[in-house]
């Protein structure tokens, strides 16, 4: 009897197999046919009467379903979306609860977003977006315009924004690069920039660059202003790093340091091991931006100072430091460093000079001249300061 019975059980399994595969793969009037009364079937059926548009259909057959499965979320899903039209308190019932059984319930999270905005609601309307924007990327834009759009036009909404950026979502790099093509973007950056800035999901230096040079390529000086000294980073001064030590934080504040064909450029520890400073080596035929800063220099009288020291390099050391206006491309101050005869000297320098009314922002920037010929120059520069004279003192 035992290999009839097996044989039997074994068609049984391939039985149960094959509904499984219908129930979940075939039309749903095959499935229906081969399985009535299974719940998944029945909340297959009531989902393509919702398509229909056949709401009662649909809340008839999804209750039937809920009665054979009582756990199962497309059921009541569609029963919370059947109902909604004409009773949008039990819907949302329904519909939260679809949304706490499975977090990938879509259609759920899309309609509570909806609801949430509806009832004023900000904690939860962006609690279900952002449950749909970790998941459906190809959803993210629209998510990203209802966070913007809501957190320009009400007040209440930007505090429950930076409580969803603060964790580092896996979609929160795209939302920021998203403002940067929007023509609210501004206005949020400034509300994120500041918001995380209170939390342990501050704005990472990269994130802050990205906003700083947006800021500065649209013209932005004011703002730009407004924001670093609101968020302190860098601490406000007139020249960030002037050590060279790798401390100026987030950039256009901050060297850049940009080596290339023929030029090397480092901050490096200096020959006598007194710390760091900026290291330049040219070929004294490249001509390039060697290192760069924007500064905030305020209307009046101010003075550059430093130190410097060559290895190598003639009696003309094609090197040329200027600060010039970002809004004129003026230069204001120039400074080419004379070469000096002993390498183990550091020498000072010292520059005065004037920034006029229209330039709020200035670039200070090292420059590598070309010369006539290749010639190997080497330098050092350090301990760079920017202070304002002051011109009311009596002599």
């Amino acid at each position: 009897m035992a290999p009839h019975v097996l044989t039997i059980l074994l068609i049984w399994l391939g039985w149960q197999m094959v509904v499984g595969l219908l129930v979940q793969r075939a039309p749903v009037e095959a499935a229906v046919r081969v399985a009535p009364s299974s719940g998944q079937v029945l909340s297959r059926a009531a989902e393509a009467e919702l398509v229909a548009g056949r709401l009662e259909s649909a809340r008839d057959l999804a209750e039937m379903a809920l009665t054979a499965a009582p756990f199962d979320v497309r059921a009541l899903r569609v029963l919370g979306l059947a109902v909604a039209p004409t009773d949008r308190e039990t819907a949302d019932e329904l519909l939260t609860l679809a949304g706490n059984w499975s977090l990938r319930d879509d259609p759920s999270h899309a309609w509570l977003i909806q609801r949430r905005l509806e009832q004023g609601d900000y904690a939860g309307a962006f609690g279900h977006a952002d449950a749909l924007a970790r998941r459906r990327e190809d959803v993210r834009p629209r998510i990203f315009r209802m966070f913007t759009i809501a957190a320009t036009e009400d007040p209440r909404a930007a505090p429950f924004l930076i409580a969803r950026l603060a964790p580092h979502p896996n979609w929160r790099s795209d939302y920021l690069n998203a403002l940067h093509a929007s023509e609210r973007g501004p206005q949020v950056q400034a509300l994120v920039a500041l918001g995380l800035q209170r939390t342990r999901g501050r704005l990472t230096d990269p994130e802050l660059e990205a906003i700083y040079g947006e800021w500065v390529e649209d013209g932005r000086v004011p703002g730009l202003r407004e924001l670093k000294r609101r968020l302190g980073r860098p601490l406000p001064a007139p020249l960030q790093d002037g050590d060279f030590e790798g401390t100026g934080g987030p950039k256009p504040f901050g060297w850049q340091i940009n080596a290339g064909p023929g030029v090397q450029a480092e901050l490096s520890t200096t020959p006598d091991a007194q710390g760091k400073a900026l290291f330049v080596q040219t070929d004294g035929f490249s001509a390039r931006t060697v290192a760069s800063q924007l500064l905030l220099l305020e209307r009046g009288r101010h003075k550059f100072s430093g130190r410097y020291r060559f290895e190598a390099g003639d009696e003309d050391p094609r090197l040329a430091w200027t600060i010039r206006c970002l809004e004129t491309n003026s230069v204001i101050a120039a400074w080419a460093p004379p070469a000096i005869r002993d390498a183990e000297v550091w020498a000072p320098h010292e520059v005065t000079f004037d920034v006029p009314g229209d330039c709020s922002a200035q670039w200070l920037e090292l420059r590598t001249v070309r010369g006539p010929r290749r010639t190997t120059i080497v330098a050092w520069f350090d301990t760079f300061a920017i202070a304002p004279v002051r011109t009311d003192v009596a002599p």
